[in-house]
Parts: C-alpha cells; structure tokens; sequence
C-alpha cells in the first residue's frame, strides 16, 4: 500500500503502519492537535523528508569489503586467522593463585581480561553503516541542533567513503532526512543539505524515532560489515515507557545483524533511565553530556571506536565447573550479563576493535574446609568467540582459572591490574546501590555508602594509579548531587553514566590513557582544528558557533607528503575541492600520524598479564 504523509511531522505513514505500534494514545492524540495547529509549517517540513518505502527505492549499494591492502598479499587464509587469533588474548586473573584453607568462606576477587592486539597485518578497516536518530523537539532549538548538526558534519569526514551514513529525526513522530548513502565525494552535497535541513518540530517520541532507524536496518537491501546507531535527546518521552517500546520494537522486528546502540543524554532534561536502558538493548553505552558544547567530542570518540572494529557477533561466556566453588557475585549482572543458568552467564560485546583491553570482574567464594585435604582445583571456565570481519571465519578462544590450596600461610604479591580493575568495577556496583538509596530520597545512607568505597580505595596500595584517581574524583563529584533537586535535576543521570562507565570500563573524552590509535588520531585531529568544521576548537572547549566569522581551516598537501592547514573562503566550493582531493583525504586518513606526545603516552601504556 502506498504511504502518504502526517501532516504534523512529515512521516509517512498508512493503515497498519508500523510506527503506529510504538505511539501511545496520547501521543496519537496530540498528532491529530499539531495537525489542526501547524499546517503550513509542517508541511515545509515535510517537503525535505522521505517516506520508508523512498529511501527504500534510494538505498546505495556497498562496496565489497578488502581485507588486504595492495601492498601486501596473503593467499592463505589459514595463516591470516591465525594471525588475528594470536593477537587476541583471553585472561582469567585472580588475586592469588594459591590460597591457605580456612574454617571460614572467603571472598576471591577476579578479573576477566580481553586484550585485543593491533594486528601486524596492514588490512583495510571494516565498512559501516551508521545510523544517526536525532532529536527535533522544540527543546532543541538554538545552540542545541546546530552543535548536533556539527558534530553530524564532523562524522561525516570521518567515515571514508566506503562507508554510509543515514539519518533520521523525530518529533512526536520520526522522519527520514537520508537515506541509506555512502560518503563518496559526489555525494557529499546531498549528506549535508541532509544534515542542513534538520528542521525543529513538535514534541520527544524517542521510540518513534529508535523504531524507524531499526526498521531501516532491517529493511537494507545492501550492507556493510558494521552497523552501529546513535540516538541523541535532550529530553523526556511524552509518555512513559519508551525504553520498553524500543524494546518491543527490537524484538518485533528479529533484525539478525550484529549492530550496537550509543545513546547521548545531554542537559538536566533528559530521561537517564530510558536512554540508559536504551543502550543496553543491545550492549551500547550511555553517554551523559552535562556540557552541550561537548556534544561533539562524545560522538567523534564514539565513532572513532568503530574505525578498528576485528571480530563481530563476539560473546563472552563464564561457567562454573565446581559446584563447591560458587560465582558469588558478577559486577553487572543486573543490566550487562545474561543468566543462563546458576553456573552460567554470557555477555554480549557485539565488536571486537584493534587496541582495545576490556576488564570484568566478579568474585568467587571459597568455602570454609576444615579436615578435607585440597591441592589443585579447577574453578572455572571462560569462552570467547565471534567471527573475525572480513575473512568471515569463526573463532573460539578458552582458558581456566586452577587455584591451589594449602593449609599453611601463603605469601602473594598484589597485581595492580587486578586490584585497580576490581576496585574500579565495585565502585561502579557501589554507585548502582548508592543511586537506588537516592531514588528512595535516602540521601545519608547513599552518601555513607559512597564514603566506604572511598575509604577503601584510599587504602588500596594502588590508591594513585590514574584509573583509581578518576574513580576517587567520580565517586567525590557524585556525593555532591546526593541531595534533594540537585539529585532530581543531575544526579540520577550522572550516577547511570558512571555506574556503567567503572562496571563496562568505556571510554571517556576525560581519560586519554584508555584511548586507541584511532581515537587518539580522531580526537588530535579535532582538538588541533584540522578539519572543516562551523565552529572552533580551542584551549580544550567548544567555542559558540555564533563566535565564528568566516575562518575555516582547510589541509593542503606539502612536498614531503604531510598536510598543513590554511584558511579558506567559505565561500569557497568546498565540495569540488573534496571530489578533486579525495584520494589525499584518503592518504592522510591512513597515514595515522599521531604527535609525538600522543605517540609516547600510548608506547608507555601497561601491558596485559599473560
């Protein structure tokens, strides 16, 4: 059946429709008032967006995926899985390894760690489709949309042209602005007229807007390796329940793709809670923006993590092997590990990136033995699997945690990486615990909790490492907003974003230690002004876009093959420049030079414990 459009927002719809489903009584009500009230504006709007079954008709093929580049051939697949099976590597540490018997049960804290090595191997990065979900509610008016539309505009230069890019935005009701398009140089136009468009409607109905991104995904004709969705809002849903109408339209729609979910919350407005489980519908992060003029900085970190993206459809999985030796507790476990029985949980990671180390911890309880005579145990079991991008070949990597046990005092040295990691994951546990205290306007108690967990990292022999130090400082800043308004207006949302920050160790534009090769390249590249951007960057903050009078930078390329940057005219016809230079942008986007600071706090990073 031919779809037409609303007259309130411009999305197309018709009897039986399925964004219908994600529409509360209310909200179909106040589509029929906006209707009545704002015809002729809403139909301006409705000239610049596209029906489902339009963007359908204008999806733009792929590319196929290269797995090698020209300058180095490997005809032996086996060697090249080998390869990236070597680089990674699955950890299973314990406090200690051997443990004097007592009476008494104990508590042995664990730590999981996934190292994923960059490949020596020079092979092309994986394609993407990304979908951006964009909030266009009245709220965002002004500063907001424009400092969203840059940042859309800086994604935009990071994705190479193999990449595509589509766009949705909603209101009471979602839209599509672009349709599925790659980033060739003869399409740059169409993307930013796109991005330009954006126009401010009505009121929040973020499922609307999830639900139609899904179904763009599911609906592709073509598609890339990775798929990844961003969902920006600066508000609340008109009617509760969002979250669960994501969920409903996730399950509704059984998209079998592998593709994760970042939410972005920014202002005091916004439903931490709904965004929050949001992204964890499909093991994404939650990103709590209190400062807008950062907004950019947020997404260009999130993208930058999917530039090295190895292995898909990855998931961890940890078994208990001795029903004596119990799995007391696994950080996480209420919104980051599936159940699977008493003995089993599994962990969904989606993607594996080049560079990254991800640590987990849990804690396993020894029994008290008092005559039974123990020497070597295995405890535990840990799996990791997925499917490496390119070759599309699967792979499974095992190891197991043994302890030993003596009945007379053992010595052990404390391992930093463990001790930090565990810490680091029960002050995220600790902060979950804390927020359920404030929601229930028990404010002393949660500030008491926060209290003992910094008392106990400050009694750690680790207590100055630079991941410790953030924790200190996060817990610190929390116990501010422990308190009546300040809570209501900030502090659930900061207290989310950190809770799974510490348990999921994600990255932090506050934290540059934890930052890969192409992060570090992504984020120098914005903080140093080198690309065309509507607004400046200086001294660590975004200025007002209103600041910026008629200077862009510009790179030209130098004799010795580095770029330097210019100012231009804005007038200037940019896009004729990008379709004439564009195999340079594709030079300097694989030369990866980081600055010689960056390139020496990266060499001197610890490594893993093998």
């Amino acid at each position: 059946m031919q779809k037409v459009y609303r007259r309130n927002s411009g999305y197309s719809s018709g009897s039986g429709s399925e964004q219908n489903d994600f529409l509360s009584q209310p909200q179909q009500q106040q589509i029929f008032q906006t209707s009545q009230g704002n015809w002729q504006i809403e139909q301006e709007i409705v000239k610049s967006l596209l029906s489902e079954q339009q963007g359908m008709q204008l999806e733009e093929k792929v590319e196929e995926q290269t797995v090698i580049t020209i300058d180095q051939e490997i005809t032996d697949p086996d060697a090249l899985q080998v390869e990236l099976l070597n680089s990674v590597h699955l950890n299973v540490l314990p406090r200690q390894k051997a443990i004097q018997v007592q009476e008494y049960s104990q508590i042995l804290p664990v730590v999981l760690q996934i190292q994923s090595l960059k490949s020596q191997l020079k092979k092309q990065r994986a394609n993407i489709d990304l979908m951006c979900v964009v909030d266009v509610s009245g709220s965002m008016n002004g500063e907001k949309i424009k400092l969203v539309q840059n940042s859309l505009r800086y994604i935009q230069k990071i994705l190479k042209p193999t990449d595509r890019l589509a766009l949705v935005t909603f209101g009471t009701q979602a839209g599509i602005n672009l349709q599925w398009t790659r980033n060739i140089a003869e399409n740059k136009k169409k993307i930013k007229k796109a991005i330009k468009d954006i126009k401010i409607r009505d009121s929040t109905n973020i499922a609307s807007g999830v639900a139609l991104g899904l179904r763009m995904i599911r609906d592709r004709k073509f598609k890339n390796p990775v798929t990844s969705m961003f969902v920006l809002s600066d508000g609340v849903d008109d009617d509760r329940g969002a979250d669960l109408r994501c969920q409903q339209a996730l399950h509704q729609y059984n998209i079998q793709d592998t593709l994760t979910i970042n939410t972005f919350g920014y202002g005091s407005d916004h439903d931490a809670k709904v965004m929050n489980n949001i992204a964890n519908l499909k093991g994404g992060q939650f990103v709590y923006i209190d400062q807008i003029q950062r907004v950019s900085e947020h997404f260009i970190l999130a993208m930058s993590g999917m530039l090295s993206v190895k292995a898909k459809n990855v998931i961890l999985t940890v078994k208990q092997l001795n029903n004596e030796f119990k799995l007391s507790k696994i950080f996480g476990d209420d919104f980051l590990w599936n159940k699977i029985s008493e003995t089993e949980f599994q962990l969904t990671l989606n993607y594996l990136v080049d560079e990254d180390k991800k640590e987990f911890a849990l804690e396993i309880e020894i029994p008290g033995f008092k005559q039974q005579e123990l020497v070597l145990e295995n405890i535990m079991q840990i799996d990791l699997q997925g499917v490496f991008i390119g070759l599309n070949t699967a792979f499974k990597k095992s190891s197991n945690l043994e302890l030993e046990f003596s009945k007379t005092e053992v010595q052990y040295q404390p391992v930093e990486l463990v001790e930090v990691n565990y810490l680091r994951a029960k002050a995220g546990d600790r902060i979950g615990q804390a927020k359920e205290l404030a929601n229930s306007k028990k404010y002393d108690q949660s500030i008491q909790l926060l209290n003992q967990m910094i008392d106990e990292i400050e009694n750690s022999l680790f207590k100055d490492s630079k991941q410790l130090v953030v924790v200190l400082k996060d817990l610190n800043d929390i116990k501010q907003v422990c308190k009546p308004q300040t809570y209501e207006r900030d502090g659930e949302a900061m207290m989310l974003h950190k809770q799974k920050n510490h348990i999921q160790r994600q990255r932090s534009i506050n934290n540059s230690e934890e930052w890969c090769e192409d992060e570090e390249e992504q984020m120098n590249q914005f903080k140093n002004g080198n690309l065309n951007l509507s607004q400046s960057y200086s001294g660590g903050s975004c200025k007002s876009i209103g600041n910026v009078k008629n200077v862009v930078m510009k790179l030209d390329s130098q004799s010795d093959g580095s770029y330097s940057a210019r100012n231009i005219d804005p007038n200037e016809d940019e896009d004729e420049l990008e379709i004439k230079q564009s195999p340079k942008i594709l030079k300097i986007r694989g030369s990866r030079r980081a600055s010689p600071v960056i390139r020496k706090q990266r060499d001197s990073r610890g490594s893993s414990v093998e």
